[in-house]
């Protein structure tokens, strides 16, 4: 068994490495940098000016602490959270961050080992104790900082991407909002109106998000919202089946009924009345009953017309009031139409005799009028019932 001695807060190998930070500090900066294309990027000045210092401040408390023989005390480490705090701002990696600290404990624990004399053996084994000490100390609290830092940069971005999304689909200004998160705003945009039916078990909007591409603005909350895909006049097609796709996802990550209504914005001035065809769109798949998936105009193309106001709805509204007060004339009528007009389906799906269905067919035709077995008054009456679905 290996006994490793207590530090010796006189040791002359730790003055002499005190002595060695500056040094140090700079061979830590290049093994930063032939590590992390992160650190790089970074503005020149910043990596002369605080890089370095905070490399040496970490060094010195590490040697503090190593000397009186404990880890170091909370009020030590709060330049190097504030440190932390600052590379999460500037969107430097948390694993790059992290990664320093090991960085630099090898590079110092090498050069220490480099000024070190033979009979300094013990000194230089008792440092690895408090270097592993300094560590577990040093690195949560650094980590713990950074996420709540990225934390509160990740809500204030999306509370303005909220924002941004607000001001496109109602046609305001919206550069200000789109330069405050670095964003570059599109000529086109597809929109996706999300509707989800109620969750048994909490949102799954964190869920919907986590399917969302990175390029994609939203706005949802508990029972859908809007979805903005930025886009150009080149890729608009490809958009639009990229929003189909997208649909699916959040509806299997939902793990209830969703559907999204999708219109294209062929410029930015388009999003407003884009985004209302959207919503109208998933709002009118939803009355029908439809099943979960991606719609747009063309799939719902009468339903959409039939639901717009005018004198020609009212007639038609009328139509099926007539059958209001039998409802099992009602149901019959619907069968029919949803088995294609074939009465032995309808029949067998009612459980009627043939005859029993013929009957109250021409009850619909003496009450309403038009005939089920004519093809001009079978797409009257369904465009009628379809009406009355839509009602309020």
């Amino acid at each position: 068994m290996v006994d490793i001695p207590a530090p010796d807060p006189k040791a002359p190998l730790y003055e002499r490495a005190a002595t060695q930070i500056p040094s140090i500090a700079e061979k830590v900066l290049e093994a930063f940098f032939a590590r992390s294309a992160a650190y790089r990027q970074l503005p020149h000045q910043l990596v002369d000016r605080e890089i370095t210092e905070a490399v040496s401040r970490n060094l010195q408390v590490f040697l503090r602490a190593l000397r009186e023989q404990r880890p170091p005390a909370p009020e030590e480490m709060a330049d190097q959270i504030a440190t932390a705090v600052r590379r999460a701002q500037q969107g430097v990696p948390l694993d790059v961050v992290l990664s320093t600290y090991h960085v630099a404990a090898h590079v110092g624990w090498l050069s220490m080992a480099g000024v070190a004399e033979e009979d300094e053996i013990g000194d230089l084994l008792a440092t690895v104790p408090a270097l592993l000490q300094f560590l577990s100390a040093a690195v949560p609290a650094v980590a713990a900082s950074y996420l709540t830092e990225q934390q509160a940069l990740h809500a204030e971005r999306r509370e303005a991407a909220r924002a941004l999304v607000a001001a496109l689909l109602t046609g305001r200004e919206a550069e200000p909002l789109a330069e405050r998160i670095g964003l570059e705003l599109s000529s086109h945009y597809v929109v996706v109106a999300v509707r989800v039916d109620s969750a048994p078990q909490g949102s799954p909007v964190r869920r919907l998000r986590a399917e969302l591409p990175k390029h994609a603005l939203s706005a949802l909350d508990h029972d859908g919202g809007t979805v903005l895909l930025p886009t150009s006049a080149e890729r608009l097609d490809d958009e639009l089946a990229d929003a189909a796709d997208l649909v699916r996802k959040l509806h299997t990550a939902a793990g209830i009924g969703l559907v999204g209504g999708i219109a294209a914005a062929e410029s930015r001035e388009d999003v407003p009345t884009a985004a209302r065809q959207a919503a109208d769109i998933a709002e009118l798949v939803q009355r029908l009953g439809r099943p979960p998936g991606a719609y747009v105009l063309d799939d719902v193309l009468l339903e959409y017309q039939l639901c717009r106001p005018g004198p020609g709805r009212k007639r038609l509204a009328r139509v099926m009031d007539r059958l209001a007060e039998h409802p099992d004339l009602l149901h019959t009528l619907r069968v029919f139409l949803n088995s294609e007009h074939n009465r032995h389906r309808t029949a067998e799906s009612l459980h009627l005799h043939r005859n029993t269905l013929n009957y109250r067919l021409r009850r619909v035709t003496e009450l309403t009028g038009y005939n089920p077995a004519d093809p001009a008054d079978i797409r009257l009456l369904a465009a009628s019932l379809i009406v009355h679905d839509l009602r309020p």
